[in-house]
């Protein structure tokens, strides 16, 4: 049984970050084109529109997520999700560990495999908002419980990166 209270706090968490991320973006549109580049992933004709798209999708998928149509949001989350983590390991495979990660307030820490990790564990628990939720009622309390939920979320996310980052500065100290 999946109560919907969970799965208002799961899209509601995941459309902040997504929002946050595309509001970064959108903030350094140079730094993140040039953070594109740096990957080499994308040829290089595509870089400067996929760094107008990408944060323009998440705006759409934090939208979305909000919406009836969270589904989509969903959906759509779990690819980008998917996609970043693919675009830091094949960086990894190549053996490019000192590229920024291009996260949600990094700052140039470098990448390692936890940031994959950190994206599949991400696009796991956005997945259970897949599953079709017990339909009841919602009460006051409810409403509350979403917003310490999302609220909460994101202070453990910023610590999270906060560690990430720490664990890489240590990392580049000893190397």
């Amino acid at each position: 049984v999946f109560d919907p209270v969970f799965q208002y706090c799961l899209l509601g968490s995941f459309a902040l970050l997504f929002a946050l991320s595309a509001a970064e973006k959108f903030g350094d549109r140079v730094a993140f084109r040039d953070l594109l580049r740096n990957y080499r992933i994308l040829p290089t004709p595509l870089v400067p529109l996929t760094a107008v798209l990408v944060p323009m999708i998440e705006i759409a998928t934090a939208t979305l997520l909000v919406t009836t149509a969270n589904i989509y949001g969903v959906t759509i989350g779990l690819v980008l999700m998917m996609g970043y983590a693919l675009a830091i390991w094949i960086n990894l495979l190549r053996g490019r560990t000192h590229i920024d990660c291009g996260c949600l307030g990094s700052r140039k820490e470098g990448i390692s495999y936890l940031h994959v990790v950190r994206n599949l564990c991400l696009a796991l628990i956005l997945s259970t908002c897949l599953l079709t939720p017990l339909e009841r009622q919602l009460i006051w309390l409810d409403y509350f419980v979403v917003t310490a939920f999302i609220a909460t979320s994101m202070l453990i996310f910023s610590s999270f990166s906060h560690l990430l980052t720490g664990y890489m500065d240590q990392r580049s100290w000893w190397s």
